[in-house]
């Protein structure tokens, strides 16, 4: 069972590189979705509205590969995207973006050269990220009686790790939805239908 990944904490500051007069701008994004990793790159076309190329990748997950897409946006095919997709891989990140925005500097670089620079643009983002490690938590919904209330909330209360994510009243208690480190589900359910005599059966 995977029980935590690592991630960005927060975006890189761009990073510029030269190869042959051509430069190459690199930058790291923590994303949750493919939408809001599309959405980025578009932003950065309208502000490097008169680049030569934006390469991308960018890989989705909770520990565990979902999404994943790598653009060479018009370079050869397979030395842009898959270079810095394989940095990505190198890092052991998860829910991030990299992109790599090209100048041309009137050189061409050959498909070995482009491979190379747009790794290393890649490398020299993710080597400047500051990484976060993030425990895999599950949802659980709790439906508590009146009755044992006071019971219930008290060892949610100190449960370690659990967030109380919501909490309706219902006409005979209350609904509770936390979210608890994945590790540790077994051990609350068991521990809440002990603590209840199985009045209380928390369920995902």
């Amino acid at each position: 069972m995977i029980e935590q990944y690592k991630t960005l904490f927060e975006p890189t500051q761009p990073i510029e590189i030269k190869e042959k007069n051509s430069r190459f701008i690199s930058q790291c994004f923590p994303v949750s979705t493919k939408e809001e990793a599309e959405e980025t790159v578009k932003k950065l076309w309208k502000e490097h509205y008169d680049c030569t190329h934006i390469c991308f990748a960018y890989l989705l997950g909770e520990g565990e590969v979902t999404t994943f897409r790598y653009s060479d946006d018009g370079e050869p095919s397979g030395t842009a995207g898959l270079p810095i997709y394989n940095e990505i891989l190198r890092k052991e990140l998860f829910n991030v973006l990299v992109t790599s925005v090209r100048y041309y500097g009137g050189i061409k670089l050959g498909t070995g050269g482009l491979t190379r620079t747009y790794g290393a643009s890649a490398r020299a983002a993710l080597d400047s990220c500051e990484v976060e490690t993030v425990v895999i938590k599950k949802e659980l919904k709790i439906n508590i009686p009146f009755d044992f209330t006071g019971i219930a909330m008290s060892y949610i209360g100190r449960f370690e790790g659990l967030e109380i994510k919501s909490t309706t009243y219902t006409e005979t208690g209350s609904s509770v939805t936390v979210r608890i480190p994945i590790a540790s589900v077994e051990k609350f359910i068991a521990e809440m239908v002990e603590k209840t005599g199985g009045k209380i059966i928390p369920k995902s």
